[in-house]
C-alpha cells in the first residue's frame, strides 16, 4: 500500500495492486476473469463523502470508455463518472447503493462499483496509469500545496506532501475539490467541465 501524507490536509492510501484512471479517480484491478473497478480514496476525499449512488449500467451492457457508468450525489455536489475502459459489464455492486458509507470505510475492498470484461485491442497503458505514477501526479497537484503558494507549488510538487509505504486507515474524508463543483457553482456556470452536472 502506498500512502500520501499531506494531500488536501489528509493522509490517503493508494492500493499498489491495481492501476488507476487519474482523470476519474478510479482504480482498476485485474481478476481471474475481467477487471473490478472502484473509486480511489482520493476520489472519495475530493467528493467530500458520498450520499447516494445510482448505476447507469447492468450486467450484459456493453460500454465504451467514457460512457456514464455511475452517478454520485455527494454532500456538496453531484457527479457523473465515466467508464475507464470499453467492455461488457459482468456485475454491479448493489451493496454500495444500500450502504454508500462503505466508500469511506473500505474504498479498495467491499466498495467496488462494477466488474467488467474489457474489450480486446485496447491500449490499456494509454487509458490507465500504475500506482506509482498516480501517486506522483497527486504529489504535483494543487492539493499538495498550501496558502498563497498553491499555484506555484502545484507546478513543481509541494514539500507539504510526503509519500510513504504503510497501512494507515480510517482517515476522515475532506471536502471539496476544484474539479468537483458545488451545486451552487453548477447553477451559475453551465459551461464548465463535464465531470459534474446540475441535478
Amino acid at each position: 500500500m502506498l500512502t500520501l501524507q499531506g494531500f488536501y490536509g489528509q493522509t490517503v492510501e493508494i492500493a499498489g495492486d491495481r492501476s488507476y484512471d487519474a482523470e476519474e479517480e478510479l482504480w482498476v484491478q485485474s481478476l481471474a476473469e475481467g477487471v473490478r473497478i472502484g473509486v480511489s480514496k482520493v476520489g472519495v476525499l475530493l467528493m467530500g463523502g458520498i450520499e447516494s449512488v445510482e448505476f447507469f449500467v447492468e450486467p450484459g451492457d456493453v460500454v465504451s470508455a467514457g460512457d456514464d457508468l455511475v452517478f454520485f450525489e455527494t454532500f456538496k455536489a453531484v457527479r457523473y463518472v465515466g467508464a475507464p475502459l470499453s467492455g461488457t459489464i459482468l456485475a454491479v455492486n448493489q451493496k454500495v447503493v444500500d450502504e454508500p458509507e462503505l466508500f469511506d470505510d473500505d474504498p479498495y475492498g467491499v466498495a467496488w462499483l462494477v466488474e467488467m470484461l474489457p474489450a480486446p485491442g485496447q491500449d490499456v497503458d494509454a487509458l490507465l496509469v500504475p500506482p506509482e505514477a498516480y501517486l506522483r501526479g497527486l504529489e504535483r497537484s494543487e492539493h499538495c500545496a498550501e496558502g498563497s503558494e498553491v499555484l506555484l507549488e502545484a507546478k513543481k510538487g509541494s514539500p507539504t506532501c510526503r509519500s510513504v509505504y504503510g497501512g494507515l486507515r480510517g482517515n476522515d474524508p475532506g471536502e471539496g475539490s476544484l474539479s468537483h463543483r458545488s451545486r451552487e457553482d453548477d447553477a451559475s456556470d453551465s459551461t464548465g467541465a463535464g465531470a459534474d452536472h446540475q441535478e
